[in-house]
């Protein structure tokens, strides 16, 4: 299995956040035992740390009506070129979604499918910040790229039309499987998403400095420090570790 990670933008470099994000991804993918050829970040602007450097994209592949939404593109931009290969598996997520504990390929049940995608549960939309993928489902990416250019929403637009294309049966209920909601446990609903979730849980997906009236603390609180309905911590001591690390605490 290969991780991909993506940031593009017309800014050129990392903003403050993703910045320290990076780091963390990197590192705690070390730790977890992926390879550091493995690693497949994608970035418009030149990037190394701890022995992963980025792949060089072009400086355009982002939508315009949505610059924080770009996953979609680049993953086409790296099939195009050649750099997805066939016969592999591809985990794709966002710099906040932060593996817990160790992801084996074999778990994943994808031998019959071409895509993995978790469902939020709390609300109706699929989630594309954290899928899996193979080179064969090209042709989903590329209908969910084309989709968005001609509905672009403003906001979450690969999600909202993601979420769109499964419900109108464009994308085939073989061509992709629902993964178990343990691959993506996110701050809202915490308590009803995590007691339905496979144990141990898998990634966390969170903004470590975000707060909003819908939130008792913050997410850092919420995930590091237990400060949430199920009365615990939810990182392990190993990713806190390398959040002291980065001085996230």
């Amino acid at each position: 299995m290969k991780l991909v990670l993506i940031y593009t933008g017309p800014n050129k470099k990392f903003d403050h956040e993703h910045s320290i994000l990076a780091k963390i991804q990197i590192d705690n993918s070390l730790d977890l035992g992926w390879k550091k050829e493995d690693i497949l970040l994608a970035t418009d602007f030149p990037f190394e740390y701890n022995g992963v450097r980025s792949l060089d994209v072009p400086n355009d592949i982002y939508y315009e009506f949505d610059k924080n939404a770009n996953k979609s593109a680049v993953i086409i931009y790296l099939l195009t070129e050649g750099i997805i290969k066939q016969q592999e598996i591809y985990w794709c997520h966002d710099f906040d979604a932060y593996e817990l504990n160790k992801i084996d390929e074999a778990e994943l049940g994808l031998s019959d499918f071409d895509m993995g995608l978790v469902h939020y549960l709390y609300k109706p939309e699929w989630s594309f910040s954290n899928i899996f993928f193979k080179e064969s489902a090209k042709d989903i990416l590329e209908l969910l790229d084309n989709t968005i250019r001609v509905r672009p929403w403003k906001s979450r637009n690969n999600e909202k039309t993601l979420t769109w294309l499964i419900r109108k049966g464009k994308i085939g209920i073989n061509r992709y499987k629902k993964m178990d909601v343990t691959y993506n446990i996110t701050k809202r609903c915490l308590e009803t998403v995590y007691n339905q979730a496979q144990k141990p849980i898998k990634v966390l997906h969170f903004h470590p400095w975000d707060k909003d009236a819908m939130m008792n603390d913050t997410a850092l609180n919420i995930f590091m420090y237990g400060k949430n309905r199920i009365k615990k911590p939810l990182m392990n001591e190993r990713l806190i570790d390398i959040f002291h690390h980065h001085g996230v605490r």
